[in-house]
């Protein structure tokens, strides 16, 4: 009683206010009495039950969110916001089935596009260099039932923001005021005017300049979950995927309409597990003898065709033979068969991988006729995987040219058959390091203990090792090992391998870049190395912290280079071997510079519609992403082997972005939530056939990439992804092309791009 008497005399004032429970679903799933997961701007019910129009949330929604994500509102004018405090009081990332979801600032051009839009973090830049998720969706902790286990293909065409990040690249809360006094870190980010100091000290709001700095977050791809993940940067052509966000209901639809493609899944599942993963990857064998690798070796007339392809397409892009030496080696292996004791077990695994990695290049039916024996589409993916394990048991202690060759074909021989390419950033970047603890990375002419043509021959393997890391490197969207700064090896000499000789003691004379030698393309594509180097490192960076102008500048200097390709016009008629060489080095040239334009200009291409400043990217985008697929369509036409040389990850890219263009300018002007810019309207009037000759380019490349697939035994899912980005991108171009024919029906009155027509007179 006492206690009931004491607490009837507690003041009313005193005692604690009962919280009032906000609403937190949807209306749609409030109403229905259903779970909701706040999925903004559309719940997954909503989703599913195709209602995303109906999915509303109240007013309040975004003061229901966390409260330890700091909103304009909530922070403190008397103190700066602490980053540590905020990071140990952050919820965890969500997570999306097996995927972790990773979100990157939003750009805040513009108008907010979600209410999510509205979170602006309020840490200063100079607080720290961790970036802080800002739409609401990163706070919020869901989590849904694990299941079975996604593949690639169906991680890219899951929800939005399943596994790609979608976000918008630019932050304009990170832009910098150096001519402006510094403002008080109290002040929430979002809330300060954005300005243009010019020469005259006027000021214009709202503007952008190239002299700004800017804080971007590349596009990322993480799969997997906990601590068992597997990440993938901006190189990945997965993460252009985000461009078409109608590509699911467009498969879906696809998929309805075709039962026949659901038919043909379970055939095209077994022939993969039963020819790729059993035979003979999922088969084991001994450890590989002299003996046992002789008896893998084809006969002699299928070797030197095979060679004879090494050499034209493989060696004179990557430098790794002194081609005269190793001819030598090969006539004197070939008398000394017969004695496997007295033959080099390193050099048959040299001529494996060699074999190996010129087996899709050749023609099958002219092997099969020189062939005793029958040869089998997967007989090259053997003679791999024994080479690879002869060199694991190799245990070398010291590295030397021999071993750096063979690490160098195995990269070179897997990737050409589609194997282990998720490590190949792993294992370019093991031998870089490796050949540095060598001294490769030092120009020999320091040392006098290394001849002349041990000099030459290590700058060889040098520029190539940082070729094919580079190369890994853009494709995977990952820093390379090194930069110019860390090296200091010379390029090698332009010259033909018959000018030096083990014994030489004079260096020949270094030919001018015109001229048509053995070592022309890697003496002309190492040119451009420092400036690739420098622009792999930038675009792949966790945060690329630059000024518009210095993209500009890495423009030009790129572009500078691509005019910089040599000629190379005097070739005598009849040296098709030379023709094809000089081809293929051209078109090597010109594809990796424009894969460096475009893996440069993308980001700021994707944001060219929301701000102006950004045009010139989306023009440079465009004109690299053509020059790629119009050099495959080029080769395409002229020879099978120069066409499988010039396909890689740079063709996806350029595909996905000549797709992106023509989907995006239908959709612009078939949906009135897109104004229709006046560029486009010049494009359309001037060269009305742009568009049918950008489909072109691609529908050539997608017939390319078909014949690689069917080669390598891989790549069934995004043979079907890419057509079907293909057909969504022409879909919606006919769309327009249907509006446009509707509106210029005679007997109509009005401007088609500026809105409906009048009625007929």
């Amino acid at each position: 009683m006492a206690d009931v008497e004491d607490s009837s005399r507690t003041p009313r004032g005193d005692r604690p206010r009962k919280r009032r429970r906000r609403t937190m679903a949807c209306t749609q799933c409030r109403s229905r009495k259903l779970r909701c997961d706040r999925e903004y701007p559309t719940c997954t019910r909503c989703m599913k039950s195709r209602t995303p129009s109906k999915c509303t949330y109240e007013d309040g929604f975004l003061w229901q969110q966390p409260a330890t994500l700091p909103t304009p509102a909530s922070v403190s004018t008397d103190r700066p916001v602490d980053p540590l405090a905020q990071v140990s009081s952050a919820p965890r990332p969500a997570q999306t089935g097996l995927i972790n979801v990773v979100t990157t600032p939003s750009s805040g051009l513009g108008q907010p596009l979600t209410r999510a839009d509205a979170l602006l973090s309020t840490v200063a830049p100079d607080q720290g260099s961790t970036a802080y998720p800002e739409g609401d969706d990163a706070y919020r902790g869901q989590s849904r039932p694990a299941g079975k286990e996604k593949g690639f293909l169906e991680t890219v065409l899951g929800a939005p923001k399943a596994a790609v990040d979608q976000e918008p690249y630019i932050n304009t809360d990170v832009l910098h005021r150096p001519r402006r006094p510094a403002i008080e870190e109290s002040t929430p980010l979002s809330a300060r005017p954005r300005r243009l100091s010019t020469g005259e000290d006027t000021e214009i709001d709202g503007v952008l300049s190239p002299s700004h700095e800017l804080d971007l977050s590349p596009r990322m791809m993480m799969r997997g979950r906990d601590t068992k993940t597997r990440f993938s940067g901006s190189g990945i052509y997965a993460n252009v995927v985000p461009q078409f966000p109608d590509i699911r209901a467009f498969a879906e639809e696809i998929r309805h309409a075709n039962p026949i493609l659901s038919q043909v899944r379970p055939d095209l599942e077994r022939v993969i597990k039963g020819l790729w993963k059993r035979q003979p990857l999922k088969q084991a064998f001994a450890d590989p003898t002299i003996e046992s690798l002789i008896a893998l070796l084809p006969s002699r007339s299928v070797a030197d065709e095979l060679i004879g392809v090494y050499l034209t397409y493989i060696e004179s892009l990557h430098r790794i033979f002194h081609v005269p030496t190793f001819l030598t080696e090969l006539d004197d292996f070939w008398r000394m068969i017969s004695t496997p004791s007295a033959v080099s077990a390193a050099f048959v695994v040299q001529l494996l991988l060699v074999l190996a990695c010129a087996w899709n290049l050749a023609d099958m039916g002219s092997l099969q006729e020189k062939s005793a024996t029958p040869l089998k589409c997967y007989t090259a993916v053997e003679w791999v995987l024994h080479a690879e394990k002869w060199i694991e048991n190799a245990h070398f202690r010291r590295q030397e040219i021999t071993t750096l060759r063979l690490s160098i074909l195995s990269i070179m021989a897997k990737n050409y058959h589609g194997m282990k390419r998720s490590k190949a950033w792993l294992a370019t970047n093991t031998l870089i390091r490796q050949a540095m603890l060598s001294g490769y990375h030092r120009d020999p002419d320091q040392y006098a203990q290394i001849s002349l043509f041990n000099k030459e021959m290590r700058r060889r393997i040098w520029m190539t090792m940082v070729e094919l890391d580079l190369q890994v490197a853009i494709d995977r969207g990952m820093p390379p090992a090194v930069q110019a700064m860390d090296y200091d090896t010379l390029p090698p000499l332009n010259i033909d391998d018959d000018e030096i000789h083990q014994d030489s003691t004079v260096a020949p004379a270094h030919r001018p870049i015109s001229d048509i030698t053995d070592s022309s393309f890697q003496t002309a594509l190492g040119r451009s190395l420092p400036l690739r180097l420098k622009a792999c490192q930038l675009m792949h960076s966790p945060r690329i912290s630059c000024r518009y102008e210095e993209i500009q500048r890495l423009d030009w200097e790129l572009s500078r280079h691509l005019s910089q390709i040599p000629p190379w016009d005097h070739i005598e008629a009849d040296d098709l071997v030379k023709q094809h060489k000089v081809t293929l080095w051209k078109a090597a040239i010109g594809t990796k510079l424009a894969q460096t334009l475009l893996s440069t200009h993308t980001p700021f291409a994707i944001e060219s519609l929301r701000e102006p400043l950004f045009a010139p990217s989306a023009r440079s985008r465009l004109d690299a992403a053509t020059m790629i697929l119009a050099t495959q369509k080029r080769l395409f036409d002229t020879s099978r082997p120069l066409s499988l040389c010039m396909l890689g990850e740079w063709t996806l890219q350029a595909f996905l972005s000549i797709c992106q263009v023509v989907h995006a300018q239908g959709s612009r002007n078939t949906s009135s939530s897109y104004p229709l810019s006046s560029s486009f309207v010049s494009i359309l009037q001037d060269l009305p056939g742009l568009p049918e000759s950008l489909v072109s380019l691609a529908e050539t490349a997608l017939m390319a990439l078909e014949g690689r697939f069917w080669l390598v035994l891989k790549g069934a899912k995004d043979y079907f992804f890419l057509s079907t980005i293909l057909a969504l991108a022409k879909n919606q171009w006919w769309l327009l092309g249907y509006t446009l024919f509707i509106y210029f029906l005679p007997g109509t009155q009005a401007d088609p791009f500026l809105g409906k027509p009048d009625e007929p007179p």
